[in-house]
């Protein structure tokens, strides 16, 4: 009975050492499929129209033609953020809240700019023309490189 404890024992020991040396489970990053990488690819696209034209804004707020801006942030920027979040959405699930949430704050940055253009504070339009360039690159962090394809971001 003394003997069939100390094994007993002893087993516990030599399993839990091998366990606690084993190596640790790598994590795999998001993976998409053929099908979603496509579909990626047609929203990066489209998403990365809205943000070559964002780079209308500082001509327009250095010549200070503020309808201009006004115009353009309405017109042509005007399905920005259906856009970028149509973009998170397709993104893997725990990827989704951050994207979404790096587009909300590209699109606040916009609305500052727009509230510049009243105020015809082109410092203040400039600025955040700036932090909305950036809070975009954050954005397109969020997407699978092969998704980004030949895209670069600036």
């Amino acid at each position: 009975m003394r003997y069939r404890s100390i094994v007993s024992l002893l087993l516990v020991a030599v399993v839990t050492f091998l366990t606690s040396c084993s190596s640790p489970t790598v994590a795999k990053g998001p993976t998409y499929s053929p099908e979603q990488i496509a579909q990626l690819q047609d929203y990066v696209a489209d998403v990365q129209e809205m943000r070559d034209r964002l780079l209308a804004i500082p001509p327009l707020v250095q010549q200070q033609r503020w309808n201009d801006v006004q115009t353009y942030i309405h017109g042509p920027l005007g399905e920005m953020r259906v856009r970028m979040s149509r973009l998170a959405r397709g993104l893997e699930p725990k990827l989704q809240k951050e994207a979404l949430n790096a587009a909300k704050e590209v699109f606040e940055h916009v609305v500052l700019i727009d509230e510049a253009t009243v105020a015809n504070d082109s410092r203040k339009a400039l600025f955040n023309y700036n932090q909305a360039l950036q809070d975009f690159d954050a954005f397109l962090k969020y997407v699978p490189a092969e998704a980004l394809g030949s895209e670069s971001v600036s």
